[in-house]
């Protein structure tokens, strides 16, 4: 299935399910017929600025983000980060970053995404985010950029 088409189908089964993990779009699409794999889903979870939101029951659901939809990966990161980000720290090199309930992977896919020069990596839990950067002195930088994001 041409990617186009997958993505479609993606929205579609965004819109008519309460979807919450990616296993369980993995699952629908493969109902539907499609293999893909988790890295594939994510790309394209990315590439449509879907964003996990609360469903009707409460739980956090994947949605369709449309409404003034950021134009840049900078824009998306700067938006991802001052709805979620709950609190942040320095840790000598590394920044922990504290966001909603299921809204770590969504701000950690913009971040990587912008691909700032001193961050050599990042890991992302559910709520929580460890940015490793390449020294005290960017570490301390990046706090200063989420500190102006979430102004």
């Amino acid at each position: 299935m041409k990617k186009v088409d997958r993505q479609r189908l993606i929205k579609q089964l965004i819109t008519e399910n309460e979807i919450e993990t990616q296993d369980d779009l993995i699952a629908l699409l493969e109902q539907a017929g499609v293999k893909a794999t988790q890295a594939t889903v994510s790309r394209d979870v990315r590439e449509m600025s879907i964003v996990k939101t609360h469903g009707s029951n409460g739980q956090v659901k994947y949605a369709l983000f449309s409404q003034n939809q950021p134009s840049s990966s900078e824009e998306k990161l700067k938006e991802s980060v001052k709805d979620s980000v709950i609190r942040m720290e320095r840790v000598q090199f590394m920044v922990i970053v504290h966001t909603d309930m299921g809204a770590a992977d969504v701000v950690t896919n913009f971040l990587d995404e912008v691909n700032y020069d001193e961050i050599a990596g990042t890991v992302a839990g559910v709520d929580t985010i460890i940015i490793i950067a390449r020294s005290e002195e960017e570490a301390k930088a990046i706090v200063e950029r989420f500190e102006t994001m979430m102004n």
